[in-house]
């Protein structure tokens, strides 16, 4: 499924109420441990809303038709990007749109010159074999680090 891939922080989603209301249907859509920020898992907006009053955060979404069908968010620093707390709507899973974004991700990073890492803490069977399909690699107490 093709998408295009958008940066969406506070200021973005303040001016795009469609796209809020997106990333609330995804991460609603989502498994507790996917909205979980160091603790119990929150609900949609609360998630969203902590996640983006984090220094250096922001949601990678991919859109689709002018609507986001997928996010991840993107913790930055000087040297890499984590991506964490991968979903994707779930009339839309299957069909590549997880794969896409996290490639579209990568991509990004590595034309800034960062290195691109997916912390392995609540990772589950099927988000270790995306990430080491995508080229990650172990790494150990630092998750997966694409090469």
């Amino acid at each position: 499924m093709p998408v295009a891939l958008i940066q969406a922080d506070a200021t973005t989603l303040a001016d795009q109420p469609a796209w809020r209301c997106d990333l609330e249907k995804i991460y609603s859509e989502a498994e507790p441990m996917r909205r979980t920020l160091d603790g119990e898992p929150m609900d949609a907006p609360l998630f969203i809303d902590t996640a983006l009053g984090l220094q250096g955060n922001w949601f990678a979404g991919a859109l689709f038709n002018d609507h986001l069908i997928g996010a991840v968010l993107v913790s930055m620093s000087d040297e890499e990007w984590q991506l964490r707390h991968l979903c994707v709507r779930e009339v839309t899973r299957r069909r590549g749109v997880g794969t896409r974004l996290m490639a579209l991700v990568a991509s990004m990073a590595r034309e800034q010159g960062l290195r691109v890492r997916v912390p392995d803490t609540g990772l589950t069977m099927a988000d270790q074999k995306l990430v080491c399909r995508l080229g990650y690699v172990p790494c150990p107490e630092r998750g997966f680090i694409l090469e």
